[in-house]
């Protein structure tokens, strides 16, 4: 079954994230927990996403969102700023009853729908390209006890943080993976996701120069890493009205562009050539060089080195350790890459800047 249209239309939606209630199946009353608005901006595209997080008449909860964009770059990319709209049904202990998400764009209409009955899960697809050729699909799979909805939208983060606020109890340095059910990839709807408890950051309103302390925790997935950010206590004044509310999450693409390499053959990446100009170029990398440590962790080979780099901030430089001939160098490159930072708008309303790792409580 080819779903190859549907899934770059999927990748480019999930690309901005790396964010109003909807009136998606409100026929039960409802009673609203939180709600909220994520704001995000990553090079020249921005947008926001509006969300509600309520408990229904018969104690499920649900989540609904809908994803607007404001840069005119993303609204002539996607012919609208309207880009999708979505719910999530959970059951009382955050199981999943029911997904959907509705996407009609420039690019194309998809929706997906995913059912649960007695743990098993019926997912179904439509995609309608722009000239009208259309694609379907339907399949089953059982979902585990503990099993994790994940998804494209900034606020499935929030309900992560649910997640990681109700089941884990993760001390700080200790990581544990879990397996995510991914509805919008019919083929591979299973994922691992790797949780790591962080040091807690210091946060500043860049509005009221209000300063808290903020829970950090890792997720990682294969090809992203998202660190979520909540509050470590709940104050009386401010965005911290509660313990664990979630307030927005930072994700980190890198690479080490313009340099071609090769598994050296005692360990290690060789470099096959550095393109003029590039970064790494600049800082004086050579064709010839093996790099054997970023940041002073070992590098076995190129894979190694890349997933090393992958989720550091493009905005820092890393710093390479080298062989080259007999002399061992530390050669300090800058990335290239983008950084996400996602945040509460609503909360803060300029946004807020990391001020670095808080100090230890007493």
């Amino acid at each position: 079954m080819a779903h190859g249209r549907t899934r770059t239309l999927i990748s480019a939606l999930g690309a901005l994230l790396l964010g109003a209630t909807l009136t998606l199946g409100l026929s039960q009353q409802a009673t609203v927990i939180e709600s909220g608005t994520f704001f995000f901006q990553i090079e020249e595209d921005v947008g926001i996403e509006g969300f509600s997080y309520e408990q229904l008449e018969d104690g499920n909860l649900r989540l609904a969102s809908e994803f607007q964009a404001l840069s005119e770059e993303l609204v002539v990319d996607f012919g609208t700023d309207k880009l999708f709209t979505q719910e999530v049904v959970l059951t009382p202990e955050l199981q999943l009853v029911s997904y959907r998400i509705d996407s009609d764009t420039g690019r194309g209409r998809f929706f997906v729908e995913v059912t649960v009955e007695d743990g098993i899960a019926t997912l179904r697809f439509e995609f309608v390209d722009p000239e009208g050729e259309t694609e379907r699909g339907e399949r089953q799979v059982i979902l585990e006890d503990e099993v994790i909805t994940t998804g494209i939208a900034a606020s499935q983060f929030f309900l992560m943080q649910e997640y990681i606020n109700r089941k884990l109890d993760l001390p700080e340095g200790e990581s544990v993976t879990r397996v995510a059910f991914d509805p919008t990839d019919i083929d591979e709807p299973f994922v691992e996701l790797t949780f790591e408890r962080l040091a807690p950051v210091l946060l500043e309103d860049v509005r009221t120069k209000r300063q808290i302390r903020a829970a950090r925790v890792a997720v990682t997935q294969e090809e992203f890493r998202a660190e979520l950010l909540a509050c470590e206590t709940a104050e009386e004044e401010g965005p911290c009205a509660k313990e664990g509310r979630f307030l927005g999450f930072l994700s980190s693409t890198a690479t080490l562009a313009g340099v071609r390499l090769q598994d050296a053959p005692g360990g290690g990446a060789l470099v096959v050539d550095v393109a003029p100009g590039s970064f790494a170029a600049q800082a004086g990398l050579r064709k010839g060089d093996i790099i054997t440590h970023v940041n002073g962790t070992r590098v076995e080979d190129v894979r190694d080195l890349r997933n090393l780099i992958r989720f550091l901030n493009p905005n820092e430089p890393v710093t390479l350790t080298v062989v080259r001939d007999d002399e061992t160098l530390e050669i300090e490159v800058r990335l290239s890459g983008s950084r996400l930072l996602v945040f509460r708008v609503d909360l803060f309303e300029g946004g807020f800047t990391i001020l670095g790792e808080a100090e230890v409580s007493l």
